[in-house]
């Protein structure tokens, strides 16, 4: 059976996907996730993508549309019930989500890629097409709920909460990965994030 242009460029994601977390994501030549792909097409990757941010792109799409559903969910509970200043609640709409990516490899592939664009983490209030329109909201009511701060540490306070959830999950997925012992249970550690989330969050200013 012929493959078709949807094949193909499915195939590239998953490859792509792959080797971006194996490697990194700006690290990996473009050529190899071609072969990889078992294209003769050398440019085949860029009739699809146009380059490597398109790829990546479409990488984040893939896992963004299930992440942005259960968000959207979750929210729309945390507005009805008037409790858009509650912290834990807004963190744990953007913590669940994402840990969920851990349950399978596709998953935990994802999580170790978006670790590596910490560098785009601070344009998080910038919104669409940068940021994902229902993280963008949980990130404004986190941002509206940091008490007694300045706009700029509020902006700061997020930034950094991000990283952590980030790098945290992309460490779990290495290691489940890696077939090393785990030394809690997934429960737990989701549990662990979402309390030191808030905890970071809600941090006093002890600067004077």
């Amino acid at each position: 059976m012929a493959r078709t242009a949807h094949d193909t460029r499915d195939k590239l994601i998953t490859i792509g996907q792959r080797l971006f977390a194996e490697q990194g994501v700006f690290r990996v030549p473009l050529r190899l996730v071609v072969d990889q792909a078992g294209q003769k097409n050398t440019s085949a990757l860029h009739y699809h993508f146009g380059g490597r941010e398109g790829l990546l792109n479409a990488i984040l799409e893939r896992h963004n549309h299930s992440i942005e559903a259960e968000r959207a969910t979750m929210l729309g509970d945390i507005r009805a019930a008037g409790r858009t200043a509650d912290i834990p609640a807004v963190v744990r709409s953007v913590v669940l989500p994402f840990a969920r990516k851990l349950e399978t490899g596709e998953g935990r592939e994802f999580l170790r890629i978006v670790a590596q664009l910490s560098d785009m983490f601070d344009y998080w209030d910038e919104g669409a097409p940068k940021t994902p329109e229902q993280a963008y909201a949980a990130f404004v009511m986190l941002a509206a709920a940091v008490p007694d701060l300045s706009p700029e540490m509020r902006h700061e306070r997020v930034t950094t909460f991000l990283m952590l959830v980030a790098d945290a999950l992309a460490l779990r997925a290495r290691q489940i990965d890696q077939g090393r012992q785990l030394q809690v249970s997934a429960q737990a550690f989701i549990a662990n994030l979402i309390d030191m989330s808030v905890g970071a969050l809600q941090a006093p200013s002890l600067s004077t």
